[in-house]
């Protein structure tokens, strides 16, 4: 009997090959860096490792034994959307593996609005040397929307900061480190309540646009906005005209309702704003961190079938 196909298509694909390692005895493994080497790889491939942008309804069409897709991101929205997918094939997400560089982007913005960093760093390209005293964190709340994976790992990395730590989850009731946890329905209340509202929520039809003129208003002028979740669950015309009159103090924004931020969009020039191209989760260890967590899911794979997958999103 051979071995079961494995396609790996990414741009990076020795790389993750390499960092899976031994989790990937026991496959024909197959790399494709593009979509036209995946077409012809993929055609025997059972499982596919892929981040969502290589995965397109046209190369799923092109697998018909394929049996699961483990995606190299903790966002699969994307493959989800896609319409050849078939209803019932398993699709994994690299849910756990972004932590510790979210956390420390996350904390970065934090320090970095509060102490108003952006003011020191164009000093510096003035040479204008201007002291002034800056606040600290500690003893500050952070409120979390959306108590994931991501939230725990930043929960860890925030107490030794003094912040006080409340959330907002429809799923969880409570949450270690977490003192007090809001449903969805009380996101203005718990905005009036904290210093920093980070926003690491999916993106459903639930959540977008949940963050809204209302909470924001909530938040209020010396709270903080920090988006590392997805774009669309703010409203950022909103938020926009929040950072403008000063409704709120500033906001740090990794994510973006339309992504490259379009140029013409004020929020590249707002001095109380933060802002980053989408690489929260981006690490120069990311294969490592993913085989964290594929390398065991292939294992589980091998004994127990589908049923046993973690990280499943459907």
């Amino acid at each position: 009997m051979s071995d079961p196909v494995l396609l790996i298509a990414a741009k990076t694909a020795a790389r993750f090959r390499d960092a899976l390692g031994a989790s990937l005895d026991g496959f024909d493994v197959r790399l494709a860096e593009d979509e036209e080497t995946a077409i012809r790889e993929g055609a025997e491939a059972e499982i596919m490792v892929a981040p969502p942008g290589q995965v397109t309804g046209k190369l799923i069409e092109a697998m018909p034994k394929l049996k699961w897709i483990q995606s190299l991101s903790a966002g699969v929205e994307g493959i989800l959307g896609i319409d050849a997918l078939p209803e019932d094939l398993p699709v994994t997400t690299l849910s756990g593996a972004h932590g510790p560089q979210m956390s420390e982007l996350i904390l970065w913005m934090a320090i970095g609005l509060l102490r108003d960093m952006p003011a020191f760093a164009r000093n510096q390209a003035e040479g204008k040397w201007e002291q002034r005293p800056v606040p600290p964190l500690v003893g500050r709340t952070m409120c979390i929307y959306g108590l994931g994976s991501i939230a725990e790992a930043l929960i860890a990395r925030a107490a030794p900061f003094g912040l006080r730590i409340t959330g907002i989850s429809d799923g969880r009731t409570e949450m270690e480190g977490v003192d007090r946890i809001w449903t969805r329905d009380g996101l203005s209340e718990a905005a009036a309540d904290a210093d920093f509202l980070v926003v690491l929520s999916p993106l459903t039809e639930a959540t977008k646009a949940s963050v809204n003129a209302e909470v924001l208003t909530a938040l209020g002028s010396e709270g903080y906005l920090i988006n590392l979740g997805r774009g669309p669950v703010v409203d950022e015309t909103a938020l926009i005209e929040a950072l403008k009159d000063g409704t709120i103090a500033g906001a740090g924004l990794d994510v973006f309702e339309t992504e490259p931020l379009p140029e013409e969009s004020p929020l590249w020039a707002m001095k109380n704003v933060i802002l980053t191209p989408h690489v929260g989760g981006m690490s120069d260890i990311y294969a490592e961190q993913a085989a964290g967590i594929v390398g065991p899911n292939l294992e589980a794979w091998v004994r127990g079938g589908a049923e046993a997958l973690r990280n499943r999103a459907r």
